[in-house]
């Protein structure tokens, strides 16, 4: 079998710990989605850290399932990198051709030292953006300040910060910095979180489509649960139902 399959788990909710807000919009189209569907398709990633999972991606799919009455989600576990990768955000009208920033932020067109983030914009301008305090949580408030620069309605594209784009006049890339799991996690104790679609995990062997039934997760038992599940997913392997493709994939959503 494939490895990755071993992988697969389902989790009760409550050990699960969110490092990033939502999208009340996203989330309701998730929701009925699901709702309408009756299954999970695709598994929330999960990294073990101690007494709880931090959620390394599908933030909007564990909020979805709470709201469905469900108990349990359906996982994968993985091993994160000692760092984080983040998205960037592609916006178009942002409104950064004059970047002035609230007070958290410190705004400079020098590189150097380890920004919070960097706004690029048409022509190759850059801005560096640093909080003007020290310590996790005056870069976390940074973050929420720089995010309410964006524009009201604003469509974020998120894509590799690495791409090369070229901007038209009025769009802007946000590329944020790298976060650590422990840095993650210490800003969810401490009570915070981060702005949605910032953090951004590679996954060995990431599961899809599984399509797995609502009612199968509504019963807080995992013992009995996760043995369903490992049946589950033994009889589709044996029906010849699960493929492996080594190439990039590109998932519509």
């Amino acid at each position: 079998m494939i490895p990755s399959l071993n992988d697969l788990r389902l989790v009760e909710l409550e050990r699960l710990i969110l490092h990033e807000a939502h999208d009340e919009d996203r989330l309701s189209n998730l929701r009925g989605r699901i709702e309408a569907e009756g299954v999970q398709r695709n598994p929330v990633i999960l990294s073990s850290q101690g007494d709880c999972c931090l959620v390394l991606d599908g933030a909007h799919r564990v909020r979805a399932m709470k709201e469905l009455g469900c108990s349990l989600v359906l996982a994968q576990f993985a091993e994160p990198p000692d760092k984080v990768e983040s998205w960037a955000h592609l916006l178009d009208g942002a409104g950064f051709d004059e970047l002035r920033a609230p007070g958290e932020i410190e705004v400079s067109e020098r590189p150097g030292g380890a920004p919070l983030a960097e706004v690029e914009l048409a022509g190759g301008r850059r801005f560096y953006l640093r909080p003007r305090e020290e310590g996790l949580s005056a870069g976390v408030r940074a973050l929420w300040a720089l995010r309410s620069l964006y524009p009201e309605g604003v469509v974020v594209r998120r894509i590799e910060p690495s791409a090369g784009v070229g901007l038209a006049e009025g769009e802007a890339i946000v590329r944020y910095r790298p976060f650590t799991p422990g840095e993650l996690v210490e800003i969810v104790r401490s009570g915070a979180v981060l702005p949605a679609g910032i953090t951004r995990f590679h996954v060995r062997e990431r599961v899809l489509g599984v399509r797995y039934p609502l009612d199968k997760m509504r019963d807080g038992d995992p013992t009995g649960s996760n043995a369903e599940l490992r049946a589950f997913v033994t009889r589709l392997w044996e029906e010849n139902r699960i493929r492996y493709y080594e190439e990039p994939v590109v998932l519509f959503e």
